[in-house]
């Protein structure tokens, strides 16, 4: 516990840092019409890769490894996808990047392991920032605009900064309500 209390530290210690510096972009039906793809998705596992090209997994001790080598890390969230609601994607599984908010990604602590998700995402493209053992096949979120809400299967609602012009209240919303509007 307190490895990952001071990883969570060090995390938002670089991030005060090294900010990302972009506008807010609105809320989710407003930045969705801007999404490559938006699906509905469990996540199965949280991963944490390494610059020296090492990835752990949500079930391996990254905190030992971290303290270790004192290397470098980031984060994605390995989803599978319930339903494409728009856009491309046959794969059922794949990864979704984010960051610390350094390149204006979401943070990825954010999301739970076995919670369902709606996720507005785009494909990741390989430049010299990306991120160790990220490539084109993969997703990223971006964190400069409402890209995400959390899926309540019991009522069939979603949970976020769905409507409005600021992020200071999450609503509840229905879900087939949503789909009409992103659709």
């Amino acid at each position: 516990m307190k490895k990952q209390f001071l990883t969570i530290i060090l995390l938002l210690i670089s991030s005060l840092i090294f900010a990302c510096d972009c506008k807010w972009g609105g809320n989710f039906i407003k930045s969705s019409k801007y999404s490559e793809v938006i699906i509905k998705a469990k996540v199965v596992e949280m991963l944490w890769h390494f610059e020296d090209g090492k990835t752990l997994s949500s079930e391996e001790s990254y905190g030992d490894y971290l303290i270790k080598t004192d290397k470098e890390y980031y984060q994605s969230i390995k989803v599978h996808v319930i339903e494409l609601i728009k856009g491309k994607e046959e794969r059922k599984t794949f990864e979704i990047y984010g960051s610390d908010g350094v390149d204006c990604r979401e943070s990825i602590h954010l999301f739970e392991i076995d919670k369902v998700y709606i996720f507005g995402i785009y494909k990741t493209r390989k430049t010299e920032y990306s991120q160790p053992n990220e490539d084109e096949n993969d997703y990223a979120i971006g964190g400069c605009s409402e890209k995400w809400l959390e899926y309540f299967p019991e009522t069939n609602e979603v949970k976020g900064y769905i409507k409005g012009k600021n992020r200071r209240t999450k609503r509840k919303y229905c879900y087939e309500k949503l789909l009409k509007k992103i659709t």
